[in-house]
């Protein structure tokens, strides 16, 4: 059979929108002196231009909008894009709706009780879901270039062989994993949803991919070291936390909830060895992968920004319910009451056995993560905690991946079939086999 030729049209739109993806979401910059990928200095600007209490009712009024908009949905006459839009909604989640609208308007006009209020827990919630609106919807636009135009595929075909055999996931979800570690969690879920949502992964392989790479980003590390008494292991650190992610990837995708969920895609079919591809390296795989790629960007354009712009935009509007609903509730219970202090007393033989310092100080601090990524280094502030006991809370807390006030947000109000029962155990089992990882690690770098 005489071998496909492609169009030059075809080679441009892969090469020339493949290259620009891969600048705006994966190459650092400097401009005015911060030094980031093209994709957050576009979001730090728009943020800049509006003014933080315009912010503060944006993210109020969405939490209204989401409310009103989930309750209309339930009449007769709705509008369809509104049931659409609300067909998953359950009991849960018009508690967080009704608690987010409170709690937004409580904080955005300084009315109401002082733990909602206090500028640490209500402000910071409301400055998370601002945070995750204008990343999602901003990458949302810009995310076509790296999954439409044939770099995903490309890279996809490249990386199958690998990501199959360690993983158990096509190799596209190196990309996943890629922008969520240079750019945000949600940037990396959104991402996985659209995928799943396209038939390009299977049930398992979504759930997979957004629990075990959804990390933090690169400009949160500097964050929490700083806090958590030590930022000289900077580098060290990000190296452990990623190679901890991967060998978690690894672990998790083979034992239960993830490897009990179906290999069947989003409208019910099952995935089949033809569906699966090739899954070895040969002499093909090169001219395979640039196949698969030019396919893609042949029948690509350059409109579907405008479909990306439109459906990262409807799945904002309900992180940011999920978020300052969740966020005021953990951030208030961490700050005046002493529950996290309570989840930590099982752990202080663990960590005494494991021969770290501070124990009663970093204890509570392990599974407070589940909250919030910032709480356990928040934790440590202001302390005088040794810097082993800082990096191996940060190191624990970055490779946990589950956590409330972003990443476990954005799971649940993807298409992506995993609920909160999951999130709760896959939390727990990472913390469970961490634990020990994490200390080995210490001591690799600070001695045993």
């Amino acid at each position: 059979m005489k071998e496909k030729t492609y169009s030059s049209a075809a080679w441009i739109k892969f090469l020339a929108f493949s290259a620009l993806g891969i600048f705006i979401f994966f190459i650092n910059i400097n401009i005015g002196g911060s030094k980031n990928v093209p994709m957050l200095h576009i979001i730090n600007i728009v943020k800049g231009k509006v003014p933080p209490n315009a912010n503060m009712w944006l993210v109020t009024l969405i939490c209204l909008f989401t409310l009103v908009t989930s309750l209309w949905a339930r009449l007769p006459g709705a509008p369809q894009w509104i049931r659409n839009h609300h067909a998953k909604d359950n009991i849960f989640s018009y508690f967080t709706y009704i608690t987010a609208a409170i709690f937004s308007l409580m904080v955005t006009l300084n009315v109401g009780p002082v733990f909602i209020i206090d500028p640490v827990v209500g402000a910071s919630s409301v400055n998370v879901a601002r945070d995750v609106i204008y990343s999602v919807v901003i990458a949302g636009a810009l995310v076509v270039f790296l999954t439409e135009f044939g770099l995903l595929e490309f890279i996809g075909t490249l990386m199958e062989p690998i990501m199959r055999k360690c993983f158990r996931v096509p190799g596209k979800s190196s990309i996943d994993a890629l922008s969520s570690f240079v750019c945000s969690p949600a940037v990396g879920v959104m991402i996985t949803s659209s995928l799943y949502k396209g038939k390009i992964y299977t049930q398992r392989e979504a759930v997979t991919i957004t629990t075990s790479f959804s990390v933090c980003s690169l400009g949160a590390f500097a964050f929490l070291s700083g806090m958590a008494n030590c930022s000289e292991y900077y580098s060290v650190l990000i190296l452990s936390s990623l190679v901890l992610v991967f060998i978690m990837a690894a672990i998790m995708v083979r034992i239960p909830p993830i490897s009990k969920k179906k290999d069947v895609y989003i409208d019910g079919e099952a995935q089949t060895p033809e569906l699966l591809g090739n899954t070895r390296y040969d002499r093909e795989i090169l001219p395979r992968a640039f196949r698969a790629a030019l396919d893609k960007a042949e029948a690509a354009s350059p409109s579907a920004m405008l479909g990306g712009l439109s459906s990262a935009g409807a799945y904002s509007l309900k992180i940011a319910s999920f978020v300052v609903s969740l966020s005021v509730i953990f951030l208030a219970l961490a700050n005046y009451t002493p529950v996290i202090s309570w989840l930590g007393l099982p752990v202080i033989p663990i960590l005494n056995l494991l021969g770290l310092p501070d124990v009663e100080l970093i204890a509570p601090s392990v599974l407070s993560g589940f909250f919030a990524l910032s709480l356990p280094s928040t934790l440590l502030k202001g302390t005088a905690v040794a810097a082993k006991s800082g990096f191996f809370v940060v190191l624990l807390s970055t490779a946990q991946v589950i956590f409330f006030t972003e990443s476990a947000n954005a799971m649940l109000e993807s298409e992506i079939p995993v609920d909160f029962k999951d999130l709760l155990i896959i939390f727990l089992e990472r913390t469970v086999f961490l634990i020990p990882l994490c200390a080995l690690f210490c001591g690799m770098v600070f001695g045993f």
